[in-house]
């Protein structure tokens, strides 16, 4: 088994321009890139690829079509979180006979059980299964992971990994003084949980910055620690703008909205995610104006503003 290590992107999924079907031309065009871009390797049906707001077939259809197109130049992580343990079962089954290198799994979530329920629902995904599972440890939105449960389950054959989106970095720092292959989740920690062991980063950004990513991963590698932070410097303000901004852009959709600035199109966000409005676009764009490789300049695109800066709401209600 390959250990998993480096960055990871946590793919958007493209749609269509309607924002009702997948485009799968967009969706290889985009695998092909970020490969190419030197990404260690790849997480379909990701949260950042708007996991909450797909169809079973759609998740599936990602998968399938993710692994066979990768076709095992890079490592692929396929997201099968499902509230209940058989339905997490069965998907991580088909992700394995699609050919997935592992699956992540978050815990229980909208009414999570207590810790032996989460305990449960890991061991028997784990058993189930002959890939590595990476646990997920995303407390705004699930049952919390301590380090002691982190710990118990890392003791089952195939709890490996864990990637840690709490943005507590105390808890990520414990995670790795615990053991086995921490990932970070949370975009401004990336120098810094890199430092200090992480074996690498599940990264939406790096659906539009593929190479900065990829180059700061390998400086630290390196230990050259001065030329790594002069790079994150310039990656710092985009990633902290998605973190909040003025405009109350939300992740998901600020990272398609980047990802089209820098010339990757992956179509409009799933409704009821509401389309990235022009001054936040404004903003993004000098954000990303500091990049080295994948920066943008005033007339790279021309966006269509009369149709994103009216209700996108009663637009589309009147379409039905």
């Amino acid at each position: 088994m390959i250990p998993l290590n480096g960055i990871f992107a946590a793919m958007c999924s493209p749609f269509d321009d309607t924002g009702e079907k997948l485009d799968e031309g967009r969706y290889k065009a985009h695998i092909d890139d970020l490969i190419e871009s030197g990404l260690h390797g790849l997480v379909l049906c990701s949260g950042t690829g708007e996991y909450a707001y797909l169809t079973d077939a759609e998740k599936q259809r990602l998968i399938e079509l993710g692994a066979k197109h990768v076709d095992g130049r890079r490592p692929t992580i396929a997201q099968t979180t499902a509230l209940s343990t058989a339905d997490c079962i069965d998907k991580s089954r088909a992700a394995e006979d699609a050919g997935a290198s592992a699956v992540m799994v978050m815990p229980p979530f909208l009414e999570p059980p207590n810790e032996r329920g989460v305990l449960y629902h890991y061991e028997a995904i784990a058993k189930s299964i002959s890939i590595p599972v990476v646990m997920y440890n995303v407390p705004q939105q699930a049952a919390p992971m301590t380090p002691e449960m982190y710990r118990r389950l890392l003791a089952v054959e195939n709890l490996d990994y864990i990637k840690d989106s709490s943005a507590d970095f105390i808890a990520v720092q414990k995670f790795i003084a615990i053991g086995g292959g921490v990932f970070c989740g949370i975009d401004p920690f990336a120098p810094f949980a890199l430092m200090s062991g992480c074996c690498g980063m599940i990264w939406g950004a790096a659906n539009f910055m593929p190479h900065e990513c990829v180059q700061l991963y390998d400086l630290i590698a390196e230990k050259k620690y001065a030329e790594a932070l002069a790079l994150w410097q310039a990656m710092e303000a985009v990633c902290l703008w998605f973190g909040g901004n003025r405009h109350e852009v939300d992740y998901l959709t600020g990272i398609k909205a980047a990802a089209k600035l820098s010339g990757r199109d992956m179509g409009p966000p799933r409704k009821p995610l509401p389309n990235v409005p022009g001054p936040a676009r404004h903003d993004l764009r000098m954000a990303m104006s500091k990049l080295p490789v994948n920066r943008t300049k005033t007339d790279r695109l021309v966006w269509r503003d009369w149709q994103e800066e009216r209700d996108w709401l009663i637009q589309s209600y009147v379409r039905r």
